[in-house]
């Protein structure tokens, strides 16, 4: 399946842009290790994110994809995201009710999203949890929960969650020096991808393999993908959208060191930081 993550995260005293990172591997009868899960929508202010099965998963991604583009209201952002949130549940839940002819049980879809954007309205980052409700028969979404009290809301998704929760607790733990004292809250930074990396590394998870994908919805409503250095910046090797780029192929994005958490440029490589 997957494991995706999406955040907020502080930068600097004033900023804050939302991350959303996601492994890279599909399987099913084989391993693919460099597959998209995080596509970013034509309005350019939001993207959604996939765990579990394809059959359903890329059919209502790009659909809903091309119904923002072919919707002007959607497409220029004047519908907010919250509203369009709406009309992707619209979306999702007519073409469910499409499907026929099926094997016993696959009409049952095993694929849950995460959509986050910024609002234009609230003036805030929002972020949801999609999932199919059996009991209804349709799909329905939930808001970002609070990982632990006093700090931003997060959804974490796919395979090895426990696991995945249990570490960025600890982490945060750690880093903030909460003595177990949760209610003194604290940011994120990129303490979930801290985790994410650390567990594809280990390669511990059938389900959860390849590079890390990443990424960020900005407050100037655009989002834009960060390609990273896998395994480590020293490798060289740079993989954008969970894909490995060619030799000749120069990323026009940010380019993330896994390591240092800092990224660099290729028009001005020279210079480095830690916002990209």
């Amino acid at each position: 399946m997957t494991l995706a993550v999406s955040w907020v995260r502080k930068v600097g005293s004033s900023c804050e842009e939302l991350v959303v990172a996601a492994d890279s591997r599909l399987g099913g009868g084989m391993k693919l290790d460099c597959c998209p899960k995080i596509l970013l929508l034509p309005r350019s202010d939001s993207f959604i994110c996939f765990a579990g099965d394809t059959a359903y998963a890329y059919p209502l991604m790009l659909q809903l994809s091309m119904a923002i583009q072919a919707y002007g209201p959607s497409l220029d952002r004047a519908m907010d995201i919250h509203d369009m949130r709406g009309h992707a549940l619209k979306v999702f839940n007519k073409m469910r009710d499409s499907v026929h002819d099926y094997v016993e049980g696959m009409d049952e879809p095993d694929t849950s999203f995460i959509l986050g954007g910024y609002s234009w309205v609230r003036k805030a980052f929002s972020l949801w949890l999609i999932h199919y409700k059996a009991t209804e028969r349709m799909f329905t979404y939930r808001p970002a929960r609070n990982l632990l009290p006093g700090f931003p809301s997060i959804v974490l998704l796919g395979d090895c969650v426990r696991e995945a929760r249990r570490r960025l607790v600890a982490l945060l733990n750690e880093r903030h020096h909460l003595g177990g004292d949760c209610r003194v809250g604290g940011t994120f930074d990129m303490e979930p991808f801290e985790v994410l990396r650390d567990i594809l590394r280990e390669g511990r998870y059938d389900t959860v393999g390849g590079p890390p994908q990443i990424a960020k919805v900005y407050q100037h409503m655009n989002c834009r993908p960060v390609a990273v250095y896998w395994p480590d910046r020293s490798s060289g090797s740079v993989y954008l959208h969970g894909r490995p780029l060619l030799q000749y192929e120069h990323s026009n994005y940010w380019i993330l060191d896994p390591e240092t958490l800092k990224t660099t440029h290729p028009a001005f490589s020279q210079f480095s930081n830690s916002v990209g």
